[in-house]
């Protein structure tokens, strides 16, 4: 599996983006804040016009902070998707006639009993007798990211192609949950320094009012589109584990082969 590194393209959009952006708003609101004294927005000003002075305090505490921020996990933004998909996306309940959403609206990562209806209504029959034979017994009300993952590195380990997309499909879903966490911590740094500024000097800023809506509609965006990005992530497992199930197989036929040995009554000698 690919270690997410500093100069690596997933060390760069999982850590150092998310990280960098948090810094960028905490050197906004402590320009901006108005208990702040001079000598510290100077000395901030002072660091933004020094190129490699920014560059140094990007690096190392951009990417501090986005190590910080993949500190949580991914699946609390999932959930919270499912949660607001319940709330406004009339669909999540259009296949039920007791008007309960459906799976892909509210089981827990990864999925495994919404895997099973997609293998039933929209995959081939070979496609549904893995899954049954490979996936079925792995369920735990929906849940089970130890064989998830574990898939993960048995395709890795044989099929490079598939390894890359799965990857970059992980890669999508840390980098957008670790943006949501970056702009919902701006979101409240922003507003504490909107609500400290009223307060201050009976004024409001346009900008840092323009600035919340933009974070807000991020947010809500996010939440609109987390869940379908993760189930994609999903399949896209589901399907290289399909495409590789001779390494499941092998598994099962070795097991089965020792559980025979086994049972055979030993010789006396």
């Amino acid at each position: 599996m690919n270690i997410p590194s500093i100069g690596g393209a997933r060390g760069i959009f999982e850590y150092f983006v998310p990280g960098t952006f948090v810094l960028m708003n905490l050197g906004l609101v402590a320009l901006l804040l108005p208990f702040v004294d001079d000598e510290t927005r100077e000395f901030i000003l002072a660091t933004a016009d020094n190129p490699i002075l920014i560059l140094v305090v990007a690096v190392g505490f951009g990417y501090l902070i986005g190590v910080l921020l993949r500190l949580f996990r991914t699946e609390y933004p999932d959930k919270w998707s499912a949660a607001w998909l319940r709330k406004t996306y009339r669909l999540a309940h259009r296949d039920n006639d007791d008007n309960k959403p459906g799976l892909w609206a509210s089981e827990d990562f990864p999925y495994i009993g919404w895997l099973e209806e997609v293998c039933k209504q929209y995959l081939s029959p070979e496609a549904e007798s893995f899954y049954k034979k490979i996936w079925a017994d792995r369920k735990q009300d929906g849940q089970n990211r130890q064989f998830f993952n574990f898939c993960k590195v048995l395709i890795s380990s044989e099929d490079e192609r598939s390894a890359n997309e799965i990857n970059a499909a992980e890669a999508l879903s840390r980098y957008i949950a670790g943006m949501f966490y970056a702009v919902v911590l701006s979101f409240v740094l922003v507003l504490f320094t909107v609500v400290l500024r009223l307060v201050y000097y009976g004024q409001i800023t346009v900008g840092l009012v323009l600035i919340l809506l933009t974070y807000l509609a991020a947010i809500v965006i996010i939440l609109n589109f987390f869940r379908f990005v993760r189930i994609k992530e999903v399949e896209i497992v589901f399907a290289a584990s399909f495409k590789n199930r001779s390494i499941f197989t092998e598994e099962i036929v070795v097991e089965d082969q020792m559980e025979t040995l086994e049972d055979v009554p030993k010789s006396i000698s």
